[in-house]
């Protein structure tokens, strides 16, 4: 074989066509497309409410490096960022909630399954049901210590995506007092994790020596005693003493934490506010505070906050505490005492809903919408220490920010329309279009006029009434308690059994109910447990299942697998009178016997998608009618726990 300078020709042959690779894929990596990179965000001729009560508007908002960079109603170019169009739109601050509770112990017995709570079941938590509300910045008031500060780590390194953080670990209370005996009474381990019990001052001082040590950003005490409904079990929970409730305020200055406290009485808020509390958390709910009440001049000198969290009043035994709630806040916000927005917002198994609720009832009690907003913003920041650089819309100040399709500040139900959130400039939230689907109309058998149900327990009895819907589009729902009338329900609904309209009926609690669909919307108007209601929902294109598992039959009919649809709530959870959000999966079929019949089914599984983990729905349905013939829950007995087929006429 030839050899050229003592290289053998096959040599170079391999040499250059090395070369010609090389040289191709270093071509090919030069003149590929260009993406562009996205250095941050252009919202133009956006709307902004500032966050302190006033508003600027056909403004252009620079989001760079985290931050708001510039704010202008002069043009703004940056070649490196993306544009949003913001005509339409209203921009204001994300929202701060300082008081809430993330892991309550409910769930969790030991750290084993507080581990896997925090890394199977908070990320979903905060992606489904937190950011996408625009809550940016919480606080929480308690959770077992070696689950929040684990978590505080994963949230400050990024670990985990979620909203600023700030924590007081486990609250000081006597032996045998709120929450030791209560929260914590799921097991030792919850007890030890979110209650420091004290009965002398060396106790205080080595509990705050430990919560410095660990970093907490506040400390929180519950003084509170005598009776306490802890859910429908009646305890007897004891106060701390006085002398301990002031050693905890007073060494918590000396050690730089700043206390708060858990209160529902007038004499113990007086104590409180006496001893120098920087924060009170519930107020006064025993009785209405005139605008003269002497404690009103010993608050504004003591400068106390106040986190009113009135929607946790709601499911109070005595109805008497959101009256008293509402009233004081009005009173006390007029007064000028600074108020933070919290809502005792059990994250584990609610969600952001029940802050958008909150400033629902914040409005309810005789504040603007704008002044609701402030509470749950500017002074909100200001409370927790962070209003340098949260809770306005200002230059400079982090980039935490919702872009909204309606304006809140005229209507504060608007807070719920919206399409981005930011969390230091990064968009983690994007409103997803609502899914529509090829569902074909469905036709009930014609022999069949009415369905019974029958709960397990021989409780409720579900009367559905399709006579009127060949011609009319109409059916029918009684609920019958203990075989008397308890509520009734006409539903109009299209060829897919969708609702057009609803009307609902619970006389026995003052709940009268008109919702109707229009264009991409649900107007709902009439009155729920006695108060008056005037909502909207979005909608779209997609299912206003609001008859639930009854308008299942057109889905099954259909070739789709799995879909989405929306529902209004109105039974006792904190989901009532908003709009849920469900999927429906075909998971299976299987033989169901009722009554000594054998039916045929396809098996419907139900989740609210928010909360996937924490609830599971099973409905059974004949394949050949597409009759309900079964319903249950996961991990329960279907029979025990659901309603059954009982008769067809």
């Amino acid at each position: 074989m030839p050899v050229l300078f003592g290289i053998p020709l096959i040599g170079w042959i391999q040499m250059l066509l090395g070369s010609a690779l090389v040289l191709f894929v270093l071509i090919k990596f030069l003149l590929r497309p260009k993406k562009k990179k996205t250095a941050g965000y252009l919202i133009r001729d956006v709307h902004v409410i500032i966050g302190d009560g006033s508003e600027l508007f056909h403004q252009n908002v620079l989001i760079k490096d985290e931050v708001i960079q510039k704010i202008s109603s002069e043009p703004v170019e940056d070649a490196a960022v993306t544009v949003i169009d913001g005509s339409g739109l209203t921009l204001m601050p994300g929202l701060i909630d300082a008081h809430v509770h993330i892991q309550g112990g409910f769930s969790c017995r030991s750290e084993e399954e507080s581990d896997v709570f925090l890394q199977k079941k908070i990320p979903q938590i905060f992606r489904e049901g937190v950011l996408p509300y625009g809550i940016t910045t919480i606080k929480d008031l308690d959770a077992p210590k070696h689950f929040i500060y684990k978590l505080r780590r994963k949230l400050k390194s990024g670990e985990i995506l979620g909203p600023e953080l700030r924590i007081v670990g486990p609250n000081f209370t006597a032996p045998d007092g709120h929450p030791a005996s209560t929260l914590g009474s799921n097991s030792p381990w919850a007890r030890a994790e979110m209650a420091i019990e004290v009965s002398g001052p060396e106790q205080v001082s080595a509990g705050i020596r430990e919560l410095k040590q660990a970093g907490v950003d506040f400390l929180k005490f519950t003084y509170q005693g005598g009776d306490y409904w802890y859910f429908d079990e009646k305890r007897i929970i004891r106060k701390i003493e006085k002398a301990l409730m002031q050693q905890i305020i007073r060494e918590g200055k000396e050690n730089g934490l700043l206390a708060t406290a858990h209160v529902f009485y007038y004499d113990d808020v007086k104590e409180l506010l006496e001893a120098g509390i920087y924060g009170i958390e519930h107020g006064i709910l025993d009785r209405d505070l005139e605008p003269d009440d002497p404690i009103i001049a010993l608050w504004k000198q003591s400068g106390a906050r106040f986190v009113p969290t009135v929607n946790a009043m709601t499911y109070e035994k005595d109805s008497a505490r959101l009256v008293h709630s509402l009233h004081n806040l009005k009173v006390l916000y007029d007064a000028g005492i600074p108020i933070a927005m919290g809502t005792d917002n059990m994250l584990e198994s609610m969600t952001g809903a029940i802050e958008h609720r909150e400033l629902a009832y914040y409005v309810e009690a005789g504040l603007s919408p704008m002044q609701a907003i402030v509470l749950a913003t500017k002074n909100s920041a200001e409370y927790l220490g962070v209003a340098d650089r949260k809770g306005l819309v200002n230059e400079g100040m982090d980039a935490d920010l919702i872009l909204l399709e309606k304006d809140p500040g005229t209507d504060i139900s608007n807070i719920q329309f919206i399409d981005k959130v930011f969390l230091k400039g990064r968009i983690v939230f994007s409103q997803k279009a609502i899914s529509s689907y090829a569902i074909p109309d469905y036709a009930y058998p014609s022999e069949v006029s009415q369905l019974r149900y029958r709960r397990a327990d021989g409780t409720e009895t579900r009367c559905v009434d399709i006579s009127g819907y060949a011609e009319q589009a109409e059916i029918t729902q009684t609920l019958l308690k203990d075989d008397a009338p308890w509520s009734e329900e006409i539903f109009h609904v299209a060829g897919d059994l969708s609702c057009t309209d609803w009307h609902y009926s619970r006389p026995s609690d003052q709940t009268e109910l008109l919702a109707r669909k229009d264009g991409d919307y649900i107007k709902l108007s009439g009155t729920f447990k006695g108060k008056a209601q005037d909502k909207t929902f979005k909608i779209g294109d997609g299912l206003w299942y609001q008859m639930m598992e009854m308008a299942m039959p057109a889905f099954i009919a259909s070739e789709e697998k799995q879909i989405v649809f929306y529902s209004i709530g109105t039974g006792n959870n904190r989901g009532a009178m908003g709009l849920g959000e469900f999927s429906a999966e075909k998971a299976g079929e299987e033989t169901i016997t009722v009554n000594g019949r054998s039916y045929d089914c396809v098996k419907i599984a139900v989740v609210l998608t928010a909360f996937s983990w924490a609830w599971t729905g099973f409905y059974w349905y004949d394949k050949k009618s597409g009759q309900l013939v079964q319903t249950g829950e996961k991990g329960k007995n279907a029979d025990k726990n659901g309603y059954r087929l009982s008769e067809i006429l």
